[in-house]
């Protein structure tokens, strides 16, 4: 299938993982870090959202690439490709604040994956996505600038998430991306290790494999934060809550066609009720609509064999999925409970699709993705 489809060219989300916190961790002095993500779309040129919304030092970024995986990462294949910000190398995020890129041409391919190195001189804490699923490196003992290097071998494992970067768009034809807003089901929690099989890239290889011609080909592009609520408790283990993050992390997005609401669960968890969550979700779709999305909501999957899960909170998880179920303040429904649900115990988890009892395992979350209709999309 074609990189672009031959239409008017635009920039649209191709990457994003919400950054939950600093929470002590420090980079450099003089270290290089190396990411890789895994896009939805591709496109002929790329652009990264560098953020610093927890410190309250500024974050000062001396050098940036991009390249494409080698065949053994860290590895990176060919020269990489210096960023710049407003044509310098480096730049200086101010707490709270986010910077873009200048544009940069990389001809990226669709699902592919592309690798950042980022150089920091001084120590620097990190705000991070703790859980990336996916191994970041670092250099070791104040080497410098690698960002210009395409061997991997000075580089060893740092974290399983990624650091600073919180979007990457692509220049696409391309007809746009969803962004889905949740918890550690949205991240990914229970999946294999380093396989890419969360919900949102399993439903991303459905979508983008469809016709060129088809509305529904879109890409999916995941703002989960593991132990994520609707609006109870946040800190810098489990981020902001959504109504907090919903701006940041879904509506200022490049190219977003609609938002998928999957939160809630860890709200009921924390003794919220139904009424609460659902008096949130009608705001969240409120915010969604004023911004020209459409919004989507996903049902709360089940979790009855996990850690501290009680009959009080699977009251209120079935009260607040048949609402959802009734409600007409959404433009459409995933309903994950089918896919999940144990018809030898329903409120659980099916044991072949069960990871702890709470997250779906990697075959959960093929599950979860291939019972997705794909017309509730647009």
């Amino acid at each position: 299938m074609s990189m672009h489809d031959g239409g008017e060219l635009r920039w649209v989300t191709g990457w994003t993982a919400s950054l939950s916190g600093a929470g002590g961790t420090f980079a450099g002095p003089d270290a290089t870090i190396r990411q890789t993500m895994r896009m939805a779309w591709g496109g002929d040129a790329v652009r990264i959202r560098i953020s610093n919304p927890y410190s309250y030092a500024p974050l000062r970024v001396d050098a940036v690439s991009i390249g494409l995986p080698g065949s053994t990462l860290p590895d990176i294949a060919g020269e990489p490709v210096a960023l710049h910000f407003r044509g310098a190398a480096g730049v200086l995020v101010h707490p709270g604040d986010a910077v873009w890129s200048d544009p940069a041409a990389l001809e990226v391919p669709t699902r592919g994956e592309v690798v950042i190195s980022i150089l920091v001189s001084a120590p620097t804490e990190v705000s991070a996505h703790p859980w990336g699923n996916r191994f970041s490196w670092t250099t070791m003992g104040a080497v410098g600038d690698l960002t210009a290097e395409s061997a991997g071998a000075a580089f060893r494992p740092w974290t399983t998430g990624s650091a600073w970067v919180d979007a990457i768009d692509v220049r696409t034809s391309g007809a746009g991306s969803i962004v889905a807003i949740g918890d550690s089901i949205t991240d990914g929690a229970g999946a294999d290790f380093g396989t890419d099989t969360r919900w949102t890239d399993l439903l991303s290889e459905r979508t983008l494999a469809l016709d060129a011609a088809d509305p529904r080909r879109l890409g999916i592009v995941n703002a989960g934060i593991g132990g994520n609520t609707v609006a109870g408790f946040g800190n810098s283990e489990v981020g902001p809550n959504v109504v907090s993050r919903l701006e940041r992390d879904a509506l200022s997005l490049s190219g977003i066609r609609a938002v998928i609401i999957a939160a809630g669960s860890n709200d009921l968890y924390l003794g919220g009720t139904a009424d609460a969550l659902i008096a949130e979700w009608e705001r969240i779709a409120e915010r969604i609509h004023v911004r020209g999305m459409r919004a989507l909501i996903a049902t709360i999957v089940p979790r009855g064999g996990g850690y501290g899960w009680a009959a009080p909170m699977e009251r209120e998880r079935e009260r607040a999925n048949a609402w959802i179920h009734r409600q007409s303040v959404y433009d459409g429904v995933i309903d994950f409970v089918p896919a999940l649900d144990d018809p030898q115990e329903p409120g659980s988890l099916r044991p072949d699709l069960d990871a702890d009892g709470t997250h779906p395992n990697s075959k959960g979350y093929r599950a979860m993705a291939d019972g997705v209709d794909l017309d509730v999309l647009i």
